[in-house]
């Protein structure tokens, strides 16, 4: 019966990890994309409402008119400050994931690297139990040739 610290059943497990971190790494991949794009959404959405706001050449404007036409485009700039702030925010946020991203592909990597390794030392102890075990049989039979 193989012990608890078997080396191929750890580098299973190993293998497992390696397969759990790739999946998250992935995910982080995804929203790191995610976030881009919303990101380019704001942006372009902000530059379109503030094209559509920008004062043009137009005469005969009462007062109340100009001033109106001047806070909207007021508020429009300020939508487009937010727009920006928040797609910077959004741009951060996808780095981060790209990053997280990365450091995830390397553990996978290690511990990939660490199954192999592992499997390696399992099939040597078990080829080491396998000579023995060939050994001892071979005793047993020279043992009972002698005795007759």
């Amino acid at each position: 019966m193989p012990s608890p610290a078997d080396p191929a059943r750890l580098a299973t497990l190993v293998v497992q990890r390696a397969q759990r971190l790739r999946r998250e790494a992935a995910g982080h991949s995804l929203q790191a994309a995610d976030h881009d794009q919303q990101a380019e959404g704001l942006r372009t959405q902000a530059d379109l409402q503030l094209r559509q706001a920008q004062l043009g050449e137009e005469h005969g404007l009462d007062r109340q008119r100009l001033f109106d036409r001047l806070r909207t485009v007021a508020i429009a700039r300020a939508h487009v400050l937010e727009c920006d702030l928040r797609a910077s925010d959004l741009q951060q946020q996808a780095e981060q994931a790209r990053e997280r991203e990365r450091e995830l592909r390397q553990a996978a990597i290690q511990q990939q690297s660490r199954a192999r390794r592992l499997q390696a030392v399992g099939e040597r102890v078990e080829q080491k139990r396998r000579q023995a075990q060939r050994r001892r049989h071979e005793r047993t039979i020279q043992e009972e040739y002698t005795c007759r």
